[in-house]
């Protein structure tokens, strides 16, 4: 390698100093790297397939709705996604999931609502509640929130949401219960879709 570089400096009439010698070393390194990690036949990816595309996870199709427009997603993790903005770990435990899509003629989304429950880590709930991305407020016990319109069978009733300790966005739709006794944490969210929008 040394052989080469000076041959090849005295080709291009470069002066060949020790710091020239460790760039061009550092170069050919990085080549190696790359070569051994990406191409098809060297190294860990015998595969051919790139190293992102075999740790992906499948997409996920989004749900057919039915003659009434209504098109109900109950994957955990998508559902957990979208409310949340962020993929669940290992240690969060989705409990229950549920988005409800109302779609027109053209599969515009006219409305939107999602229900969940989670028992979540202390990662997640410091994130939440602590470092609070969605900036919720605290809710008195004795405050009105908005009426959720059909929750899910699995979803608390009034009564029981008022015993945990509640939070909601700005615009008050978005509402958050912690049952702090048991760890788990129950959100939902509702509004108006792109089709909206449109209109």
């Amino acid at each position: 390698m040394v052989a080469h570089l000076f041959a090849l400096g005295k080709l291009k009439g470069m002066k060949l100093t020790p710091r020239v010698i460790a760039g061009f070393s550092a170069c050919a390194i990085v080549a190696a790297v790359v070569t051994w990690r990406f191409v098809p036949g060297f190294g860990r990816n015998r595969t051919g397939t790139p190293p992102s595309a075999a740790t992906q996870q499948p997409a996920i199709s989004p749900p057919k709705a039915n003659a009434d427009g209504l098109a109900l997603e109950r994957d955990h993790a998508a559902v957990f996604q979208r409310a949340f903005w962020r993929r669940p770990t290992k240690e969060d435990r989705i409990l229950h999931a549920e988005r409800r899509d109302w779609l027109d003629a053209s599969n515009g989304v006219e409305k939107w609502q999602w229900f969940i429950a989670v028992r979540p880590s202390p990662a997640f709930r410091d994130w939440f509640l602590k470092e609070n991305p969605f900036e919720l407020v605290t809710v008195s016990p004795d405050s009105t929130l908005a009426v959720l319109s059909s929750p899910p069978d699995w979803f608390p009733s009034a009564a029981e949401l008022a015993l945990f300790a509640g939070y909601r966005n700005r615009e008050g739709r978005y509402l958050v219960f912690y049952d702090t006794a048991k760890n788990r944490l129950f959100a939902t969210d509702s509004g108006g879709g792109f089709a909206v929008a449109r209109k």
